[in-house]
C-alpha cells in the first residue's frame, strides 16, 4: 500500500485505491465487453481484453481482501442497451462478487446506460450521481460539481489519466497514472486510472486544461500542474513522480 493522504491509499500494484476507514477497494473504468462492442463497428480485437480486466479486478480483490468494493462508473462500454459481450462479462464479475459475499456499490458513469437492469438482479446499489461517505465523495467525473458539493476528498474516474515520459533517445513512454492534488482550501482529489487495458486516455502532462474530459478539471479553479502523479504498470509496480509541472520539461 502507498499512503496518499490520511486513510487513503493506492493499492500497489493495482489500478485501485483503498479506503482504510471503510475497508473498501475502489476501481474505475472497466469498460467490460469492449471487444464485442467494437466488433459491431468493424474493429476486431482479441477476446482476451475483458479477461485481462476481470483478472486485474479479481487479483486486486484477492490481494487486498477488502469487505467493500466500489466502482466509479463505466463498468460497461457501450452507450446503448447491454450488448451480449457486456452481459456475459458483467454477469461473470457480479456473480463472483456476490458469491464471495462482498458488499458492492456502483456509481453511474456516462457509459452505464441500462446497467441498472443487471445490477438489480444482484441487489447491487446503483448511484446515479455520487456516493458520499465521510470524508469522501465518490463520482465518475463526467458531470459538473461545485466545490460545496464535495467532501474533503473526492475520488474520480472518467479522465483515464496517463503521463508521457521521454527517455534519453527522445522516445515517449506512456504510463497510466493516479493523480492527487488540491481542489480548494482543505479539499483534495484523487483521479484513478482506468482498469481497462485499452483505455490509456488523457496524457495529462502534454495537455492544456481546456482539453481535459472531466468538467470538474476544466471548470474549477485548480492548478493541475501541482498534482502529484503515481505512475502505474498494472499488476507490477506503482511509483510516485514529481509534480506534473516538472514532468513537462523531462
Amino acid at each position: 500500500m502507498i499512503k496518499v493522504y490520511k486513510e487513503l491509499y493506492i493499492a500497489d500494484p493495482w489500478p485501485a485505491t483503498y479506503l482504510g476507514e471503510y475497508d473498501a477497494l475502489v476501481m474505475a473504468d472497466l469498460h467490460l465487453g469492449i471487444e464485442g462492442v467494437l466488433a459491431e463497428e468493424g474493429i476486431y480485437l482479441p477476446r482476451r481484453v475483458s479477461k485481462i480486466t476481470l483478472d486485474l479486478v479479481i487479483n486486486a480483490i484477492e490481494d487486498v481482501k477488502p469487505s467493500w468494493i466500489i466502482f466509479l462508473g463505466d463498468v460497461k462500454h457501450s452507450f446503448s442497451l447491454l450488448k451480449v459481450s457486456e452481459w456475459v462479462e458483467l454477469k461473470n464479475l457480479f456473480r463472483y462478487l456476490t458469491e464471495h459475499k462482498y458488499r458492492v456499490d456502483v456509481i453511474r458513469g456516462n457509459h452505464d446506460n441500462y446497467l441498472g437492469v443487471l445490477l438489480s438482479k444482484f441487489n447491487i446499489p446503483f448511484h446515479s450521481d455520487k456516493l458520499d461517505i465521510d470524508p469522501y465523495t465518490l463520482i465518475h467525473g463526467h458531470k459538473s460539481h461545485s466545490i460545496d458539493e464535495l467532501n474533503e476528498i473526492t475520488l474520480m474516474g472518467n479522465e483515464h489519466p496517463s503521463i508521457s515520459l521521454i527517455d534519453e533517445t527522445g522516445i515517449h513512454h506512456k504510463f497510466k497514472a493516479f493523480l492527487f492534488g488540491k481542489l480548494a482550501e482543505s479539499k483534495y482529489i484523487l483521479i484513478l486510472p482506468p482498469v481497462c487495458e485499452l483505455a490509456p486516455g488523457s496524457t495529462i502532462n502534454l495537455m492544456s486544461k481546456e482539453e481535459f474530459l472531466s468538467p470538474i478539471l476544466r471548470e474549477l479553479d485548480i492548478d493541475i500542474g501541482s498534482f502529484i502523479p503515481y505512475l502505474l504498470v498494472p499488476g507490477k509496480i506503482v511509483r510516485k513522480f514529481p509534480a506534473i509541472r516538472e514532468l513537462k520539461v523531462i
